[in-house]
């Protein structure tokens, strides 16, 4: 590795492996490929949610493309093996913004010093643009609309998403859960009203050429003008389909136990309270089910009270945090994936119950209803619904599928279709045959 430039002390690059040999599966010539720099601030192999957003789409365009990879330093030690390992010809960039004080993890998760990186970054990228010019710049993570990006205006298209963070719930959904909890979600729909607004935020998607959002209600966020060259594109895809870890299905008897699971951290987006209530109603119907909570945050408190109030401690578990060995291994021992979020615009974690066989109920808001239909699992409608009426429809979806004969062993296996149907491959084939058709492109992705 070499210090790549005098803007930035800490950045090095680094050139890895040979690719070409996937290049024509991916359905693009080598003559095709175009120089693009992907902005990801978080890219990891090693960690979820954005970094690993950013590490897998990395991999799908480096089949397609001749990528420039740009992201924070500290991700190098995640990256370089990674990377060796699959053989994979990227030019790496790590850059690091300088930050007094700051400890890397504090960087990583701190909106202010984001903003700040994305702004240091603009400079540098001009400059590699003016070494050997790009032929687009694609900013990755973090993919938010509310947040700016400084990376138009230098003489290159630039692509903006999948960008997430539009979507909302009512707020009469969170009207059980701890003042700190509801205050936050009145905040955050302030700070969504504010974001259509802001100049800051919007001067990245009018630049852009295209911009791909995770949900209709984040393009619908877009200034007007901007939304009529912004498609809905999902951010995350399946990872490949493995049952082996997927217990055997069994015919249910009436002593069995239906076993429920919950992946995520405890926050009061994620709609636990609901879940929970929903398990109160089914136990008082005389269903016997078990829910496993893995995850931890700072609903804990409120739920371990919850749990013990409506005498569910035999039927509600809270695991706290898992390995992610033992999680994969959970969703292969649960019957159902109970995901009653309010406002995910994505959903890894409902894409990797279906990857392991496990059908999803989820409700109708954010990115998880784009993923799951009645041939893998169930969408709760809210639309109208008070918060209870929602928790009875958790139930209800629940118990219909426990009372039909056959009905988990057929979900089940609509799950591992689902998922090899939306592979992380196809889905950034999908997306870059978008991208393409909007730069006139050729040859066009087959």
């Amino acid at each position: 590795m070499k210090a790549a430039s005098a803007l930035a002390p800490q950045l090095s690059r680094g050139l890895v492996g040979p690719v070409r040999d996937s290049v024509a599966a991916f359905g693009v010539d080598s003559a095709g490929r175009r120089r693009v720099l992907v902005s990801a601030f978080a890219c990891s192999p090693l960690w979820g949610s954005e970094p690993e957003v950013g590490w897998r789409w990395l991999q799908q365009l480096a089949r397609l493309h001749e990528v420039v990879l740009l992201t924070h330093s500290y991700f190098k030690s995640h990256l370089e093996p990674a990377l060796a390992g699959e053989g994979l010809e990227i030019e790496v960039h790590y850059f690091h913004a300088a930050s007094p004080g700051l400890h890397p993890h504090t960087e990583l998760n701190s909106r202010v010093y984001y903003l700040w990186w994305q702004w240091r970054v603009r400079a540098f990228v001009a400059e590699l643009h003016r070494a050997r010019p790009l032929e687009l710049i694609h900013h990755l993570t973090w993919g938010t609309f509310r947040f700016p990006c400084f990376l138009a205006g230098l003489g290159v298209p630039l692509v903006m998403g999948p960008l997430g963070g539009g979507d909302r719930a009512p707020l009469r959904f969170y009207d059980d859960l701890p003042f700190r909890s509801r205050a936050f979600e009145c905040l955050r729909t302030l700070s969504l009203m504010w974001a259509r607004i802001d100049p800051f935020a919007s001067w990245g998607p009018r630049q852009s050429v295209f911009v791909m959002c995770r949900t209709l209600q984040t393009l619908n966020m877009l200034p007007r003008q901007v939304r009529q060259r912004a498609a809905i594109v999902a951010d995350v895809g399946c990872p490949p389909v493995d049952l082996s870890l997927r217990r055997a299905i069994v015919p249910s008897t009436d002593e069995s136990v239906v076993r429920l699971l919950f992946a995520g951290r405890l926050l009061g987006l994620k709609g636990l309270s609901m879940a929970v209530g929903a398990m109160a109603r089914l136990k008082s119907q005389g269903y016997a089910v078990q829910l496993d909570i893995a995850g931890e945050g700072p609903l804990r408190t409120f739920l371990t009270q919850r749990i013990r109030v409506l005498g569910l401690t035999n039927e509600v578990r809270l695991l706290g945090s898992l390995p992610r060995a033992e999680l994969l291994c959970r969703y292969g021992q649960a019957d159902l994936f109970l995901f009653p979020s309010l406002h995910d615009s994505g959903g890894t974690v409902v894409l990797e119950a279906l990857s392991r066989g496990l059908p999803v109920i989820c409700l109708d808001l954010g990115g998880p209803p784009n993923f799951i239909d009645d041939t893998c699992g169930a969408v709760v409608a809210t639309r109208g619904r008070s918060r209870l009426e929602v928790e009875k429809a958790l139930a209800d979806s629940v118990a219909r599928i426990i009372a039909e004969p056959g009905a988990l062993k057929r979900l089940s296996a609509g799950a591992a279709k689902r998922a090899q149907d939306r592979s992380w491959e196809r889905l950034v084939r999908a997306a870059y045959t978008l991208v393409h058709r909007e730069l006139g492109w050729l040859p066009a992705i087959v």
